[in-house]
């Protein structure tokens, strides 16, 4: 890693701006804030996150190079405005001579509070220049004392010979005097962070008090559920709601309950007794999952989380404007590549993204098919593209791809993936409502990244894609976590499926990439639907 390359890249494309018009051009949504005087800074916007995020800069660098430039665009703006004035109508300084004048110092402020408020808080004068000279000692990404590092193969908390994941895929109905409807639930999970259940609730009749707004639909009457092991043992549950018409959430089994418990019996309200069977198996999969390697480069790896991202962005837009063949291109998107080819040519200055690599020339090719121009990306496009992402574009170039229904549904699956860069995940259920696919899935290893250029995650560092049994591909994209459970590195997260899951499927193969390998398995469904 070249981080001197990096700081320098980005020092010249601010110099160029500054050369450059200072006419404001429109931002992009992830671009927002104060300070943002243009296309210009857009793209240094771009250039800084990208380099951040591979950790080619550290944010006090990048805070000093916004700054400077700010402070340049606004001396340079006074400059303009006060020739426009009439000869000697200039108010003299009130300093001593060479002093910066007022407004001057009023911009050097705001500047440095518009890199505040992207990077968050500026240090003293000097602190960065330290902190990058700590840093240019090492050329590693993944420093082992920086903490945020993931530590070796398990490592991890909740690593260990008790982790268990079982599908489960009953539901259990209840009555009450105001609710009526049931819990399905779709697995069972327990590791060191505790014995947790993966269920979806679904409300068939509600009280006039609720249907008028007097009570509210979330007082399920769990503390009249009873749930019994087979060693006549009995936990308490605690619910952890998502909100919505049907709840997706997690159930806490307290106390913590034995490690090889075979059966768990509920008891819910006016309700026959569900016997939940919980094999000593771990994994529902037709087979062992298969794992490859694939040494993609940090900007390798950048830019392909950026090409998902180009691809699941339809979801943002309303329906009608996604059923209008070609509106979901190179209007929207064409904003989001702004500076796209600076990114590349920074993350090649940076040593971070090989120069023969062919991911720049796919996501060239990406972005022609979707009508996007003006990316500045200067290699040719790619002949060729991932299969996943010809199925997604395939899904996309059809006059209404949005039309087919996708019924409610909930499907059990429950399988642990092999460790991918120091983050563990476990395949939870898939939860179909509202004309959206939900994957659940357990992680753990998460840590804090910095935020990725054109709105891309780097908190969930990984790829997950689903082939269902039609041969269609489905990409999953963050849509929310929370913490599960007492670790603080374990993680309930929600990956919204791109498009959605038809209710034909009968098995689906996930495929789990990050930088250093893949992992691919296949796993049966099994689907519950609501009445």
């Amino acid at each position: 890693m070249n981080r001197e390359g990096g700081e320098t890249f980005l020092r010249l494309l601010a110099e160029a701006v500054l050369r450059g018009s200072l006419a404001p051009a429109p931002q992009p949504p992830w671009a927002g804030g104060p300070g943002v005087l243009g296309g210009g800074r857009v793209r240094m916007m771009a250039v800084a996150r990208a380099l951040t995020a591979v950790r080619a800069l550290d944010a006090d660098t990048v805070e000093d190079i916004l700054a400077d430039f700010d402070l340049a665009v606004s001396v340079r703006q006074l400059h303009e405005q006060a020739s426009l004035g009439a000869a000697g109508t200039a108010s003299p300084g009130t300093g001593p001579p060479g002093a910066p004048s007022s407004g001057t110092m009023q911009a050097a402020s705001a500047a440095r509070l518009a890199a505040q408020l992207q990077f968050g808080p500026v240090p003293p004068i000097g602190a960065g220049r330290a902190a990058r000279m700590k840093l240019a000692r090492s050329t590693d990404p993944a420093d082992p004392n920086d903490p945020k590092t993931p530590g070796p193969p398990g490592e991890g908390p909740g690593h260990g010979d008790t982790d268990r994941f079982v599908p489960i895929g009953l539901p259990v109905p209840f009555h009450d005097e105001g609710v009526s409807g049931e819990l399905y639930l779709m697995s069972y999970v327990h590791t060191g962070g505790g014995a947790r259940l993966t269920a979806v609730w679904g409300i068939r009749t509600l009280s006039l008090q609720h249907r008028m707004g007097l009570r509210h639909p979330d007082l399920i009457p769990f503390e009249l559920f009873t749930v019994t092991d087979d060693r006549g043992a009995r936990y308490d549950l605690d619910f952890v709601p998502g909100g919505g018409p049907e709840w997706t959430g997690e159930i806490s089994l307290r106390p913590n309950p034995p490690d090889d418990i075979r059966w768990l019996d509920f008891a819910a309200p006016l309700s026959p007794v569900v016997r939940v069977e919980l094999p000593p198996e771990n994994s529902a999969a037709d087979s062992a999952p298969q794992v490859s390697e694939t040494k993609l480069s940090p900007g390798e790896h950048l830019l392909v989380k950026l090409a998902e991202r180009l691809l699941t962005t339809a979801p943002e837009f309303p329906q009608g404007l996604r059923q209008r063949r070609g509106a979901v291109t190179a209007g929207p998107l064409q904003a989001m590549t702004t500076g796209l080819g600076d990114v590349i040519a920074a993350l090649e200055a940076a040593d971070v993204l090989p120069p023969l690599s062919p991911v720049p020339a796919r996501l060239a090719a990406l972005c022609a098919s979707m009508g996007v121009s003006r990316h500045g990306i200067a290699v040719p496009p790619a002949r060729d593209l991932p299969e996943p992402w010809l199925s997604l574009l395939a899904h996309y170039q059809r006059r209404k791809p949005d039309t087919a229904p996708v019924r409610d549904g909930y499907a059990a699956m429950a399988a642990a993936l092999p460790e991918l860069d120091g983050i563990r995940l476990a395949l939870l259920g898939l939860h179909n409502t509202e004309a959206k696919s939900s994957l659940h899935v357990l992680a753990r290893g998460l840590m804090p990244e910095n935020p990725g250029p054109f709105g891309v995650d780097m908190y969930f560092p990984l790829s997950v894609w689903l082939r269902d049994s039609g041969g269609r591909w489905h990409a999953g994209r963050p849509a929310g976590w929370r913490r599960s459970g007492p670790e603080d590195r374990e993680y309930a997260v929600r990956l919204q499926l791109v498009p959605p899951l038809p209710r034909s499927t009968a098995w689906i193969e996930v495929l789990a990439g990050g930088r250093s390998a893949e992992v691919r398995t296949k796993l049966p469904l099994r689907w519950g639907y609501p009445p």
